[in-house]
């Protein structure tokens, strides 16, 4: 897990590290498409992800993949959230 993306809590599904509050449908669509990635992370506790609901108030933030290496990109964009 590069320290950049850590967050709060981690699993593991399937063989690929979930880091933070990640939303229930990238994790979906993680396991269905299967890429060959490491796993998916929310740095940070952003208001408005699962879990850290504020009621309206939201943040923007993105989910990002991260490789074995080290190296990560985004995997889904939530700014225009």
């Amino acid at each position: 897990m590069p320290q950049d993306l850590a967050s709060c809590h981690t699993a593991i599904i399937n063989g690929y590290a979930i880091e933070g509050h990640v939303p229930a449908n990238d994790i979906k669509r993680l396991i269905k498409e299967k890429p060959d990635i490491a796993g998916i992370a929310v740095p940070g506790m952003p208001l408005g992800t699962p879990g850290m609901e504020a009621g309206e108030r939201k943040e923007s933030f993105a989910v990002l993949a991260f490789s074995r290496n080290g190296e990560s990109n985004i995997f889904k964009d939530y700014q225009s959230y």
